[in-house]
């Protein structure tokens, strides 16, 4: 399978969308492309060089990309929303100018289904709605539920695209294909993540009396 590459640095998880602001020439070529010809294209983290101006060197496994919705703006550039859909791992690189194209394998998921999976899930997604509040908390907002996709994949893709990890712990989650992994891994962050928050919260709160004190 053939498809143009957009290095950039972000890593996207199937299931869940990001916003693009479309700039370069290059990609406005490709984007446009892409639009005319309702195909998809692949987001894939940078190893070497920069998003901007000389080329960017990626790494092997990326997830593929479709526009869901695109703004023109006057001077040309575009503003456009995607979502994830497959994870893919690159066979070969081409410079085909102005943007690089991808020669890719479509990498199947895992799909393993047994009640331990279904309990590292459910573990999950408790201390990810837990991390969410306390994060909320911090700023002084709240939020009654925390809507989360079903299924043990969905969930640690959905989970592994918001957690507040640097981008090389991003792209080992998404090169992971067992979800029992994946759900293991970010049980343990957002173990440590919600022990470091718990503190924060209180010093946040403790801020605010003592400021509502001061005011009577």
């Amino acid at each position: 399978m053939e498809i143009p590459l957009f290095p950039l640095n972000t890593v996207l998880f199937p299931g869940n969308t990001i916003p693009l602001h479309i700039f370069e020439e290059r990609y406005k070529l490709m984007i446009g492309q892409c639009i005319a010809e309702k195909r998809p294209f692949g987001v894939i983290l940078i190893r070497q060089g920069a998003e901007v101006g000389g080329p960017a060197e990626p790494v092997e496994v990326g997830t593929t990309a479709r526009i869901v919705e695109a703004q023109k703006l006057d001077d040309g550039k575009l503003n456009v929303t995607v979502i994830g859909e497959q994870r893919f791992r690159v066979l070969g690189v081409r410079r085909r100018e102005p943007y690089l194209v991808g020669d890719v394998e479509i990498l199947g998921l895992d799909e393993e289904h047994d009640s331990t999976l279904s309990d590292l899930a459910a573990r999950a997604g408790t201390l990810f709605a837990e991390y969410v509040r306390l994060n909320l908390a911090v700023t002084n907002q709240w939020a009654r539920t925390i809507e989360m996709p079903p299924g043990p994949g969905p969930l640690a893709d959905f989970i592994g695209h918001r957690l507040a990890v640097d981008l090389h712990a991003k792209q080992r989650l998404l090169e992971e294909e067992s979800p029992r992994y994946r759900l293991r891994t970010e049980i343990d962050v957002l173990g440590d993540s919600i022990r470091l928050l718990h503190p924060r919260v209180r010093a946040a709160r403790a801020a605010r009396w003592s400021s509502l004190a001061a005011m009577n």
